[in-house]
């Protein structure tokens, strides 16, 4: 690790960053997300999404201060990303960035001075290595999907498909399952194995009677492996 920090305080980073992508994108159902959407600042799905936030940085900080921080922290930004009328991926991104910097923040509150709010070597899990992939595993299903989702949303809305064609949300498993094999091909230097799956998605995916959605499953496997296979490489370096 960097001299500018111990492994013990990076530990505590990559715990906060763990409890963002548990309850920000595990532990929200799509329909508190809707009535989010829907309610805006009266939904009360908003202030169970900040209890829920509250609670679980709280399990892996035990920091009440800093649990209290995220949590207030956490509601203006949604509030904010309601109200936003731009959708893209340029607002979700902002989003996120605005809430990491939050975790920043609280990171480095945690560890100049104040360290008697919390124990940063109690806890089940103390390993860094094992977090770090634990981290980067979680990132890379759910929460990465998301980003891919938002990043080919306009090419999306150009293919007209008929549902009953395929499986319900069959794309978004497959792509869950893919970006593991691949992060897992990765960490051991398999990279010739990355070959073969592209090799096998393409004889199962890529029909030449259907052009558009040819088109648009190669746009988003390119960006699922090049973003999978770029934080594989960047865990590589961090471990």
């Amino acid at each position: 690790m960097s001299n500018l920090f111990t492994t013990e305080q990076a530990l505590v980073l990559l715990k906060l960053i763990f409890a963002h992508l548990l309850t920000d994108f595990f532990m929200q159902p799509l329909n508190w997300v809707k009535d989010k959407e829907t309610k805006k600042i009266k939904s009360v799905k908003l202030f169970y999404h900040i209890l829920l936030t509250f609670l679980v940085v709280w399990l892996f900080s035990r920091n009440f201060l800093v649990s209290i921080f995220i949590g207030i922290t956490h509601y203006c930004i949604d509030i904010w990303k309601v109200y936003a009328k731009d959708k893209s991926i340029k607002t979700f991104l902002l989003d996120q960035i605005l809430h990491f910097t939050i975790l920043i923040i609280s990171w480095l509150f945690i560890i100049d001075g104040f360290t008697q709010f919390v124990d940063l070597s109690t806890n089940i899990l103390i390993d860094f290595k094992i977090w770090a992939l634990l981290t980067t595993y979680l990132f890379c299903t759910f929460p990465l999907g998301i980003i891919i989702g938002i990043a080919t949303k306009r090419w999306r809305d150009e293919i007209k498909t008929n549902k009953q064609d395929s499986l319900d949300e069959a794309g978004k498993w497959i792509g869950i399952f893919e970006r593991i094999l691949i992060l897992t091909f990765v960490i051991n230097n398999q990279y010739e194995a990355i070959g073969f799956l592209i090799a096998a998605k393409a004889l199962l995916r890529f029909r030449e009677s259907d052009l558009k959605l040819t088109e648009y499953v190669l746009i988003g496997t390119l960006i699922s492996f090049t973003l999978t296979i770029s934080l594989g490489i960047f865990l590589k370096m961090v471990l």
